[in-house]
């Protein structure tokens, strides 16, 4: 680390730091809500209520990828920091290069598999006769972009960890920005529909994928890929698997729980999975927001809690919490007040705006629970509780959500099913509420020493 990183952790004021390391990282997750709701904006100008459904139950599938690319991307990111950490910077440059190869590698197996599956995925997501065909569409270019979008995924998270915040978010703006501008061009005037939103999407990412391959030919990424830096040696799997897989389950268990959702949404029609659709895009702000900031404070939480300075890390924690509230306290009285604006930036259609605003109406008691529930599992991970963490992850989409679903569906037919993420939410917040208080309410009353401080310079050398 450098002198200033290590300013901003040990010494900076708790809430100037807070927001010196949570900002860059709220504005890249807003740049991934932007990824994850052009293409639905721009179908549903469209305002054909089959189109939407089509472009919403393929959601799935992009949690899949991030899933798979996750293992690499973050278990890879995991293993990097420590090993720059430690100056092992060859066995850092084998562990990019084997994260990034094995990421395209299985990429190429999902094209293969998922192209093949496309009946059972659309069976299972409970595609309707009107919506396989588009839906098809769409998931087939998808599919074929599976390795553009996976190793994008997973080299964000690789540039990232390396220290290079502002490059990694230059990759999501390429890659964000390119399917805004191609989308309508796509949609409307080459008259493509689905295919054209799927294609410019695919293009984003090649673009995104393009620009951190620039980066890592440049002279200024510690970490870089190599060829003769691909040994696929088991000790760095190993490493990369044992962070990657668990934090990667927690996606695939979103996925899960998207597909048994828009699955029981089916019974309702068209209009219901396509509301659904448009809802839980809406929903993804505040999340994505939430997330920003706990991926933001969790280096402040950590860096303190391995140093022993226990009150600036019990500060840090209370300060973010207080953030999160206040910032939940926004999002709740937006939804609670603008539901059918805010489903109607996306569709116009009467009979979707009715159904999206009742899921709204639902979903807006999450947002609190939420806002608390990502900063207490960013902290139980920062804190290096690995158990707790992963419980809590399964929890919030696996556990605790997909009995939701099925319980009050049964009860209480589509009104009660929308009300499963909220009870699964303050659930879970209360579980890792509990594992926080038991963690933090243990340590000892200890400040550290500031510690000595060595610059690295950056190392320039062969790459790919």
């Amino acid at each position: 680390m450098t002198p200033k990183n290590i300013h901003v952790l040990e010494e900076m004021p708790v809430f100037r730091a807070i927001l010196n390391l949570a900002l860059p990282s709220i504005l890249s997750m807003l740049v991934n809500i932007l990824y994850n709701l052009t293409d639905t904006f721009f179908i549903g100008k469209l305002n054909d209520p089959v189109m939407v459904a089509a472009v919403s139950i393929s959601l799935p599938l992009f949690t899949i990828q991030m899933a798979i690319a996750g293992i690499f991307g973050v278990g890879g990111g995991s293993y990097l920091s420590r090993l720059l950490g430690k100056k092992d910077y060859q066995r850092a440059r084998e562990t990019t290069t084997t994260a990034i190869f094995s990421a395209i590698a299985v990429s190429i197996i999902l094209t293969v598999v998922g192209l093949l599956t496309i009946p059972l995925f659309l069976k299972a997501v409970g595609a309707s006769a009107a919506t396989a065909i588009p839906a098809r569409q769409y998931i087939t270019i998808i599919l074929l972009g599976s390795p553009f979008v996976m190793a994008k995924f997973a080299m964000v998270q690789l540039v990232r960890a390396e220290g290079s915040a502002k490059q990694a978010m230059y990759g999501l703006f390429i890659g964000t920005g390119v399917n805004i501008v191609l989308d309508p061009l796509f949609i409307f005037v080459f008259n493509m529909g689905v295919i054209g939103a799927a294609v410019a999407t695919v293009i984003g990412q090649a673009l995104g994928m393009a620009y951190y391959f620039y980066y890592y030919r440049s002279a200024h990424s510690i970490a870089r890929p190599g060829r003769k830096y691909l040994h696929l040696r088991a000790d760095i799997y190993r490493e990369i698997l044992l962070i990657g897989f668990p934090a990667s389950l927690g996606q695939v268990m979103m996925s899960v729980g998207s597909m048994i959702a828009y699955n029981l949404v089916a019974d309702y029609g068209d209009l219901s999975v396509a509301a659904m659709g448009v809802a839980s895009r809406v929903f993804s702000i505040p999340i994505f927001v939430f997330i920003g900031l706990s991926v933001g404070v969790q280096a402040l939480i950590g860096f303190n809690y391995g140093a022993g300075n226990f009150p600036r890390m019990k500060k840090a924690l209370r300060t973010s919490l207080q953030i999160a509230l206040s910032l939940s306290v926004f999002f709740t009285l937006l939804f609670a007040l603008f539901p059918r604006a805010l489903i109607g930036a996306f569709i116009e259609d009467r009979g979707i705006m009715a159904i999206g605003k009742r899921i709204l109406d639902a979903y807006v008691f999450s947002i609190p629970f939420a806002a608390v529930g990502m900063i207490l599992m960013g902290s139980l991970q920062a804190m290096g509780k690995a158990l707790p963490a992963f419980i809590v992850s399964l929890s919030r989409q696996g556990l605790l959500y997909i009995p939701a679903l099925l319980i009050l569906n049964k009860l209480f037919g589509f009104s009660g099913l929308i009300f499963a993420m909220p009870l699964a939410d303050a659930l879970t917040t209360l579980i890792s509420g509990s594992f926080v208080f038991s963690i933090v309410s243990k340590l000892k009353h200890r400040v550290a020493a500031p510690s000595e401080v060595e610059y690295v310079p950056p190392v320039a050398a062969d790459g790919i």
